[in-house]
């Protein structure tokens, strides 16, 4: 039986202007990567879209985007230590930043087919089996070549930043055309 805080049946609460053709467009992607492939799929899935925002930066006034996911720590979660795992939290950073990085693409029509470069943590504490918590995403920058965003997840049912993370991504290079074999006559 599914839960009424499932990704699938709750709706997001979007700020800011995003046109309801990209909200339907950003609800179908998130619901797409967090159900993809099966790494890690009951903490993708387990991963409810919260909230979903385009602002004006004040300093620069460039564009940017913010999204939040919640979820409960569960079993498959968990380290040896009965923690939020590393590599599960590396997991959600990857994935989260990148929808946020997807979010700004989809709201003001730029490309956002990116890859990963480079994925930086901070583990600031541990995360407990069974607490809530928020996946807090925002763009950083966003230019022709690279991009990057910044995650915070917090530990919601005990009011502390656990884990942040920077990822940078950048246009993936075209492939290079295989030569192909000169005929002989």
């Amino acid at each position: 039986m599914m839960s009424s805080s499932t990704a699938t049946t709750t709706r997001p609460v979007f700020h800011g202007s995003i046109s309801p053709d990209a909200q339907k467009e950003i609800v179908d992607f998130s619901h797409f990567v967090m159900n993809k492939g099966a790494f890690a799929r009951s903490t993708g899935t387990s991963l409810v879209l919260r909230e979903v925002g385009v602002f004006r930066r004040e300093k620069d006034g460039k564009d940017h985007a913010r999204i939040v996911y919640e979820t409960t720590v569960h079993g498959e979660m968990l380290n040896i230590g009965n923690n939020l795992h590393g590599g599960c939290a590396v997991y959600m950073i990857d994935v989260c930043s990148s929808m946020a990085l997807a979010v700004l693409g989809i709201a003001t029509g730029k490309p956002w087919n990116f890859v990963s470069q480079a994925l930086n943590t901070t583990f600031h504490a541990p995360v407990p089996a069974g607490v809530r918590i928020e996946v807090i995403n925002t763009t950083v920058s966003f230019g022709s070549r690279t991009v990057s965003a910044i995650t915070e997840i917090w530990d919601v049912t005990n009011n502390r930043l656990c884990v942040t993370g920077v990822h940078n991504k950048m246009k993936p290079s075209d492939p290079k055309p295989k030569a192909s074999p000169q005929a002989k006559l």
